[in-house]
């Protein structure tokens, strides 16, 4: 399907309210247009007897007056409802579009995110909905109401005068090579246009995400040239996209409308003095009348018809968004009781031939702790994504208490889990609506004995409003162990069966490390928990290290027994007991 035809499909969203709107605009137009047939009665008749000498027929002109003037105000009223209830409509076609393309992101498998940058993709959600509806709803409204004018005015004046309605016929033709010349001169302008907006987009977010960074490395300048570039590349596609619309400016219009006005006067003029000529003068009003309403119809559907070629581009990148293949998902609830997890002779690769993970065997039962340690690129992270279901493996299980996570639905799955980052992420609000995660009707309590548990007492003490202290800016206000506390603290009130702490202590300081060590212990207890740790200290109570080497397990066993087979861990472990 076409993108205009898809943004035109979206209307039956909202069909009862667009047939309602259309229904008064077509009755408000009939009054408005029909009324200068009335005003011309009022000219020929009473108006024309006063010039010849006869008595003003009082009843007779301000009845016709007295219609002139209903029409028009009923014709007003209508157009203003009827445009009123048109806007509601793209309003709430745009609105469902943006939630529908907001739904469709968060449903999208993360494998689409992971060479998209996030400024582009919000591009689509906001900044392309808002032009879809300003641009082409917006812009749609106002053509259907040109367009039926227009309608409306040649039919008038077909009906007077045939031959007139075919002169002016000529002018359509004449508009449309303007606009498919627009067309032609504008397309790849257009689309530069929106991609440089959507990379400038990015270049914000970006620099804004990595200002500490960008400051420190002395980087402003660069950043600074990047986005110049960038904004200039924008600059020079709406520069383009600009001299091609001065060829259909208002002056364009005005120009043909004064032109075949001044010849119709002039013809009629030359009769009138020859004595050729019977048009009366409120005839010739209601020819002028209409005449410059067809050059108004059509000078606002020139202007309006860019805006409309604008938004296709857009229109096509939200439909391409909205079109996109959402991952598939179980209907079933995955219920959780011990909390054992199994992974049975697991392969992955994010790309077809270069597996990740080989043959990857893991048995944690109930209350467990399994610790996964090797080198960058090792496959401990993968091993998670496959866990949460973010990816799903080429080969082998993954089992949680015996039953296969891919027939269950991905929500239910994490609904078990609690999950601690090296960076946790904080969401403003305050430390309360963190650790409740803006649960409806949250525990206070339970929230305060979470936070106790995991040794966050002492933070709290300091805060002026304690556990509903704000929280703005990802909780930058927060150092990164008091975040930590505040994610460990968020983890025990889920209550989750399966617990992930990855490299939950990797950014903080050995006094601090002391704490976390604490409110880890607290969380562990009684739960399955994953370990990815750099800090070999943190992980000397595992029942189970899984040393990992190029997506093989290479090593597993206690801390006590790895050390003692001198392999890698070993090695690792003397490194950084050196350190």
């Amino acid at each position: 399907m076409s993108v205009i035809g898809y943004l035109l499909k979206e209307i039956k969203r909202v069909k009862w309210l667009f047939l309602a709107a259309v229904a008064v605009y077509l009755l408000a137009s009939t009054l408005v247009r029909f009324a200068p047939l009335i005003l011309q009665g009022l000219i020929d008749g009473p108006l024309t007897a006063i010039s010849k000498g006869t008595t003003l027929d009082q009843a007779v002109f301000l009845r016709e007056l007295g219609v002139y003037m209903l029409m028009n105000a009923f014709g007003a009223l209508g157009f203003y409802a009827s445009m009123r209830l048109l806007m509601f409509c793209a309003n709430g076609i745009a609105e469902q579009l943006r939630n529908r393309a907001y739904d469709v992101m968060q449903r999208l498998p993360i494998s689409y995110f992971d060479d998209k940058p996030a400024g582009k993709i919000a591009t689509r959600i906001v900044n392309d909905t808002e032009t879809l509806r300003t641009q082409f709803y917006g812009t749609l409204v106002y053509a259907f109401n040109n367009i039926v004018r227009l309608i409306f005015t040649y039919g008038i004046l077909f009906y007077m005068n045939a031959t007139l309605g075919f002169v002016l016929l000529l002018l359509i033709p004449l508009y449309i090579g303007i606009q498919y010349a627009y067309k032609k001169m504008t397309d790849k302008p257009m689309k530069d246009f929106y991609d440089a907006r959507s990379d400038v987009n990015t270049q914000v977010n970006e620099t804004m995400n990595g200002a500490s960074l960008i400051q420190l490395f002395g980087q402003e300048q660069r950043v600074m040239e990047e986005f110049e570039a960038t904004a200039d590349k924008m600059r020079r596609a709406d520069n383009k996209i600009i001299w091609a619309q001065s060829i259909a400016t208002w002056n364009l219009t005005e120009f043909l409308k004064y032109l075949v006005i001044t010849g119709i006067l002039t013809i009629v003029g030359y009769q009138f003095l020859k004595g050729q000529s019977d048009l009366s003068p409120g005839r010739l009003f209601v020819y002028i009348n209409y005449i410059e309403g067809v050059f108004i119809a059509l000078g606002a559907l020139v202007q309006q018809f860019p805006n409309l070629l604008r938004s296709l581009e857009t229109g096509k990148r939200v439909k391409g968004l909205l079109e996109e293949e959402t991952e598939p998902d179980s209907s079933t609830e995955l219920t959780v009781t011990d909390g054992q997890v199994v992974f049975d002779q697991v392969t992955f690769a994010y790309e077809a031939g270069k597996p990740i993970l080989k043959d990857i065997v893991i048995q944690a039962d109930k209350g467990e702790t399994i610790a996964l340690v090797g080198h960058t690129g090792s496959g401990k992270s993968s091993i998670m994504n496959l866990l949460y279901r973010f990816y799903d493996p080429q080969e082998g299980r993954v089992l949680i208490d015996g039953k296969n996570i891919r027939d269950y639905s991905r929500e239910s799955l994490r609904s078990h889990m609690g999950i601690v980052l090296q960076d946790p992420y904080l969401f403003t609000g305050t430390i309360a609506s963190n650790v409740a995660m803006n649960e409806e009707e949250a525990d206070r309590e339970k929230i305060a004995q979470s936070l106790e548990k995991v040794g966050a007492g002492p933070m709290l003490a300091r805060l002026e409003k304690g556990m509903d202290e704000p929280v703005v800016e990802k909780g930058a206000a927060f150092s990164s162990g008091e975040r930590q506390l505040i994610a460990f603290a968020r983890t025990l009130y889920s209550d989750p069966k399966i617990l992930i702490l990855d490299e939950a202590t990797s950014h903080i300081d050995t006094e601090t490390e002391e704490i976390i060590q604490h409110a880890m212990e607290v969380v562990k207890e009684g739960r399955t928990t994953f370990i990815i740790a750099h800090r070999l200290s943190t992980i000397q109570n595992a029942d189970q290290i899984l040393v990992l080497d190029q997506g093989r397990i290479i090593e597993r066993g206690r801390h006590e027994d790895l050390i003692e087979q001198g392999g890698v861990y070993a090695q690792m472990h003397d490194i950084q007991s050196r350190v």
